[in-house]
């Protein structure tokens, strides 16, 4: 009965919360801010958030983060990021995020997300003088979700799998003082039924995120938003906030609003590397943190 109710309870949380397959909630920058940044994301984490964003990749870079959301035992999130500069035609990206809760060696409830994608830039300020540049990006997405221990019905156990895409444009104007961008997640529809019952469908997460950055101080302060329109009823609008200081561009403090929920988070920059570190409120689930690095090397 444990066990059972512990599988329930997993299940609970996660379905309740977000439609399957949302976008994982990793890199303390990102969390720090809310979320907020889709505009700017100019590092690996790009496969996550925007891939228009793996344009910005010059050399090879990567990213890794890691946590425990909830501080429970067994639930963790683990997500790695690889991007790369394609002789400066194309800039290539992979990721893979792993995630859920093994609430025992034969019960628990995970999260398998594979994708590789693509991105690529476009100077316009020689046709358009406020405008700098044009950036788009495509990534396409195997996802998995496998349960085990689920006794009332068994049918539900195994593993269901999937194909999805994301695609994201991204302008910068007026020499980078405004940023604006378009995200479209999951835009090849998908469902999952965990029960005999075929009509027992569980939606993916299918949306459409409308993202802004812009300075107050030029170089110190920025601002960010995000509004993301769902696309299907599993998938319910969302409006984030954040805004960022930055010292010296080597330590950067944030805060954020996720749908309400305050975050907050510390980077720490050097040449060719850097550290983040971000929090969530989630009231009575606690706080949820992410800490990450990430590291480039330029080629040639």
């Amino acid at each position: 009965m444990k066990k059972v109710l512990s599988v329930l309870f997993v299940l609970g949380t996660v379905f309740s919360a977000n439609a399957l397959f949302e976008p994982v909630f990793v890199g303390g920058k990102y969390v720090g801010l809310g979320g907020a940044n889709i505009v700017e994301v100019q590092d690996p984490y790009a496969m996550v958030y925007n891939p228009a964003g793996l344009s910005y990749i010059d050399g090879i870079s990567v990213s890794v983060s890691y946590s425990e959301p909830f501080g429970t035992p067994g639930m963790n999130l683990i997500n790695a990021n690889l991007a790369g500069n394609l002789v400066d035609i194309l800039q290539l990206g992979v990721n893979v995020s792993y995630y859920g809760a093994d609430l025992n060696s034969t019960s628990g409830l995970r999260y398998l997300v594979v994708g590789v994608g693509v991105g690529r830039s476009f100077s316009l300020s020689d046709v358009i003088s406020f405008v700098d540049d044009l950036r788009v990006g495509l990534s396409a997405k195997g996802l998995m979700i496998s349960l085990a221990g689920y006794e009332l019905d068994t049918s539900v156990n195994g593993s269901k799998m999937g194909f999805s895409a994301d695609a994201g444009v991204g302008v910068s104007l007026m020499k980078e003082f405004l940023k604006v961008g378009v995200v479209g997640y999951n835009l090849v529809p998908n469902s999952f039924s965990f029960f005999s019952d075929s009509t027992n469908v569980t939606e993916v997460y299918s949306a459409v995120k409308f993202g802004v950055s812009v300075y107050l101080v030029r170089p110190y302060m920025k601002i960010f938003g995000a509004y993301g329109m769902g696309l299907n009823s599993a998938s319910p609008s969302s409006l984030s906030v954040g805004t960022e200081l930055s010292y010296a561009d080597t330590i950067f403090t944030r805060i954020g609003l996720n749908e309400g929920k305050l975050t907050m988070g510390l980077g720490i920059k050097a040449p060719n590397f850097e550290i983040n570190f971000g929090v969530q409120n989630r009231d009575n689930l606690g706080w949820y943190y992410q800490i990450d690095l990430v590291s480039s090397v330029k080629l040639f």
